[in-house]
């Protein structure tokens, strides 16, 4: 799918005119060339212990692109500025801030076909997940109310597992993006 397809002017201002709510970042360089094999490129398909269908591909060191085709989340396609760990060969921690306030931080074991995840959902996210549904090209301005619901501290925490379905090489039917776009 091409990059732009089908978006309007509306739309490609709110992915391009700068905003970022975080007050600071410290990225840390990812480790070269063990990104570029184990993770670069890559798309993982897992299917959580409860039942939920997840995706993701990994495009560089700096983002991520997901889908949810399953549980409360079916419907979500997203992509996030995203900070990658590397623990040992072929075990990474991915990180990210979503623009709902939602913070995610997974483990990818990739030998044993594992991730471990612990999502803290902010109130609106968690609460009002129907509107969390969509691709972020479209959605972006209605996902980012989410987060000014509730505080800080009220969130959902929820631990998970899954079990590594299928990894394979290349975004398959994940649209690609611009890493100029926003993310949150």
């Amino acid at each position: 799918m091409s990059v732009n397809q089908n978006m309007t002017e509306h739309q490609k201002k709110i992915l391009t005119t700068p905003y970022d709510p975080t007050v600071g970042k410290v990225r840390k360089p990812v480790p070269q060339p063990e990104f570029d094999n184990e993770m670069k490129n890559k798309h993982f398909q897992y299917t959580y212990l409860n039942g939920w269908d997840y995706e993701f591909y990994v495009p560089d060191e700096t983002r991520i692109i997901y889908k949810i085709s399953g549980g409360p989340m079916n419907g979500r396609n997203n992509f996030q500025e995203t900070f990658y760990q590397r623990i040992r060969k072929n075990i990474w921690q991915v990180n990210w801030l979503e623009e709902t306030g939602t913070i995610v931080s997974l483990v990818i074991d990739i030998d044993e076909k594992r991730i471990s995840t612990l999502i803290a959902f902010s109130e609106g996210h968690w609460e009002n997940s129907n509107l969390a549904h969509g691709y972020k090209v479209q959605d972006l301005e209605r996902w980012r109310e989410l987060s000014k619901i509730g505080t800080q501290t009220s969130r959902y925490l929820l631990p998970e597992q899954a079990i590594l379905n299928k990894i394979y090489d290349g975004p398959g039917d994940l649209p690609l993006i611009d890493n100029s776009w926003n993310t949150y």
